[in-house]
């Protein structure tokens, strides 16, 4: 049997800018969602051995984004750099990991890129767990690095 190999857990981080950039875990986030997708426009194109016949599609490429959700919490300290961050590109990276009992795990590969913390939201509840969700929304190119 052949079973497939998947992310049990995954990490944010933050570059700092810097020349040499250093990039920070986003503290807090767990649950980390990476869609990503190739926007597209259809045409119909008659076939010209047919001209009566039903045109069929022919769908085109017209751009990739991709978009990134972080939930969980984040650590008090973190809602300055947050609130800085809101609207402005910054690197960031995705860290897809395997879970093998060690502190670190097993790195699957990278998503990395430049994005624009489009959202930071935080949830503050009384009588429940509190909760934090951020969006990040590519802002040029993208990658997906897998680890060696």
């Amino acid at each position: 049997m052949s079973y497939p190999t998947e992310a049990d857990f995954a990490l944010i981080k933050m570059g700092d800018g810097a020349a040499t950039e250093v990039f920070t875990i986003i503290c807090g986030v767990k649950d980390v969602s990476v869609n990503s997708t190739a926007n597209t426009n259809d045409r119909f194109v008659r076939d010209c051995a047919k001209p009566g016949a039903v045109p069929t599609r022919k769908v085109r490429v017209t751009g990739k984004q991709q978009d990134i959700t972080g939930s969980g919490l984040i650590d008090k300290t973190q809602i300055a750099k947050f609130m800085t961050a809101l609207g402005n590109n910054k690197n960031y990276k995705v860290e897809l990991y395997i879970a093998d009992g060690t502190d670190t795990g097993i790195l699957m590969g990278t998503f990395a890129g430049s994005y624009m913390l489009t959202a930071a939201n935080l949830q503050a509840n009384t009588d429940s767990d509190s909760s934090a969700e951020i969006t990040l929304a590519s802002n040029g190119d993208f990658t997906w690095t897998a680890a060696p």
